[in-house]
C-alpha cells in the first residue's frame, strides 16, 4: 500500500514538472528590440503631435500606433532583424513615400518629413475642358499622382511633400504635354494638350517561304477603317497618337491575323506574316476515261506542294494513298459522272471524271442506222393529179384548148 501511494506521488509531481516546462516554452516570444524613432522636419528640427504606424512581416506581422511627445520621439518595440514600415498620417507635415527602419535593432532613427501642399491640374484643349485625361506627378521616380481628369477637366492630387515635380498630361489622341510644376501649398495648373496623329506603315507577307514574299490585295482593317495592300504588299493610314488599336488582317484564302498596336507619337512601321489557310485540292491529268482504265490524280496543299499519304476513295470505297509525289492511278469502273475524293488530316477535296464505254457508242450508232433505213423503205412518193376523175393529162390539156377558142369567137 505504501509502495503504491509512493508510485502515485512521484508521477504527479512528473505531470507537474512537465507541465511547468511546457508552459514556460509556450510563454517565450521571439526576441523584441527598441527603435527610438524621431519624426523631424526640412530643417532638421523635432515635431510634437505627429501620428505614425509602424507594421512589420516577420513573426507572422503586427503593427502598432504612436504618437510622437513634444520631443518628436516615440519608443516602438518591434521583432528583432525586422524590416519596419514607418508611415506618417497628419495633416500638415508628410512623407511621399514610407520610411523603412531594415534589419531592425535598438537603435535610434530619424523620419525626415516634409510641409505638404496638394497639386489641383486642369486640362484644356482648342474646344475647352477635356475629361478623362491622364496626370501624372513625379520625382525622383516616385510618382505622387497618377489621376484621370473628371468631367469638368480637372483632377487633383492628394496631399504630397512641397517642392518641384515633373507634370506629364496626355489622353487618347492627343500629344503629351511635359512641364514641371512647383508645389509650395495648395496649386492650381491649367495644361493645354493638343491632338495629333502619326503615319502607320503596314508591310503584309507571306512567311511560308524561305524568302517571304509580298501579298497584294490583303485589307487591313483598324479603328473602323479598311486599307488594301499594293502590289509590294504595303498600305499606309494616319492613326490618332497615344492610342492602343486592335488591328485586322484579312484576305481570301489566308488566315485572319488580328494584332494589338500601340501609337505613341512617331511613326510607325508594322510587319505582318500571314499564311494561307490549310487546304488540299485534288486534279486528274483527263476528263474522260474509258471504263476498265485507270485516271491518275495528284493531291496538293494550299501551297501546291505534294500531300503523301492523302486517302483516295471513289464512290466512298477506299483505292489507296498518294506516292511522295502526291500522286495515285484511280481505277474507272463506271460510266458517267465519277467522283473521286482525296482527305488529308481533317481536310478534303474531291474532282469528277466522266466515265465512257466506247462499245455502247457503236450500238447507238447501228441501231441509228438501221431505224433510218426501215423508215426510207416505207415512205413513197404520191405524184401531184391536176385532172379529175376519167380524165388523163393529155385529155384536159385538149379540153383547155377548147374552152380558149369558143370564148375568143364569142368576141
Amino acid at each position: 500500500m505504501f509502495e503504491t501511494r509512493s508510485t502515485l506521488a512521484l508521477l504527479c509531481a512528473g505531470l507537474l514538472v512537465s507541465g511547468g516546462a511546457v508552459g514556460a516554452a509556450g510563454g517565450q516570444s521571439a526576441e523584441q528590440v527598441t527603435l527610438t524613432v524621431t519624426v523631424v522636419d526640412s530643417d532638421g528640427e523635432s515635431l510634437g503631435g505627429i501620428d505614425l504606424t509602424a507594421s512589420w512581416d516577420t513573426e507572422g506581422g503586427g503593427s502598432i500606433d504612436e504618437t510622437t511627445r513634444s520631443n518628436g520621439q516615440v519608443l516602438i518595440d518591434v521583432p528583432a532583424g525586422a524590416d519596419v514600415t514607418i508611415t506618417v498620417d497628419d495633416d500638415q507635415y508628410v512623407r511621399n513615400e514610407p520610411f523603412v527602419a531594415e534589419n531592425a535593432t535598438t537603435e535610434r532613427v530619424d523620419v525626415p518629413v516634409t510641409v505638404a501642399g496638394t497639386a489641383e491640374i486642369e486640362v484644356v484643349d482648342a474646344d475647352g475642358r477635356v475629361d478623362n485625361a491622364t496626370v501624372r506627378l513625379s520625382r525622383s521616380g516616385t510618382t505622387v499622382m497618377d489621376a484621370r481628369t473628371n468631367a469638368s477637366g480637372a483632377a487633383t492630387s492628394q496631399m504630397i511633400e512641397q517642392g518641384t515635380y515633373a507634370l506629364s498630361v496626355w489622353t487618347d489622341g492627343y500629344l503629351r504635354n511635359r512641364t514641371r510644376l512647383t508645389v509650395d501649398g495648395d496649386v492650381t495648373r491649367r495644361v493645354e494638350i493638343r491632338r495629333a496623329s502619326r503615319l502607320v506603315t503596314f508591310s503584309v507577307t507571306d512567311d511560308h517561304f524561305a524568302e517571304p514574299r509580298a501579298i497584294e490585295n490583303a485589307q487591313i482593317t483598324v479603328a473602323g477603317n479598311t486599307v488594301t495592300t499594293l502590289s509590294n504588299g504595303e498600305a499606309t493610314i494616319r492613326l490618332p497618337v497615344n492610342s492602343n488599336y486592335e488591328v485586322e488582317i484579312t484576305k481570301a484564302g489566308y488566315e485572319t491575323v488580328t494584332q494589338s498596336l500601340t501609337i505613341r507619337e512617331s511613326a510607325v512601321q508594322r510587319n505582318v506574316s500571314i499564311q494561307r489557310t490549310d487546304a488540299i485540292s485534288i486534279e486528274s491529268d483527263q476528263t474522260q476515261v474509258v471504263v476498265g482504265q485507270s485516271v491518275r490524280v495528284t493531291v496538293t496543299d494550299e501551297y501546291g506542294s505534294a500531300v503523301e499519304n492523302a486517302s483516295v476513295s471513289v464512290g466512298g470505297e477506299a483505292v489507296g494513298q498518294t506516292d511522295g509525289s502526291g500522286e495515285i492511278a484511280v481505277p474507272v469502273d463506271d460510266t458517267g459522272e465519277v467522283e473521286i475524293e482525296a482527305a488529308s488530316d481533317d481536310l478534303s477535296a474531291t474532282t469528277t471524271v466522266e466515265g465512257i464505254d466506247p462499245n455502247a457508242d457503236d450500238e447507238t450508232e447501228t441501231t441509228d442506222s438501221t431505224a433510218t433505213a426501215t423508215a426510207t423503205e416505207q415512205t413513197t412518193t404520191e405524184p401531184t393529179s391536176l385532172t379529175g376523175p376519167g380524165f388523163t393529162g393529155l385529155g384536159a390539156l385538149l379540153a383547155g384548148l377548147v374552152a380558149l377558142a369558143l370564148l375568143a369567137r364569142r368576141q
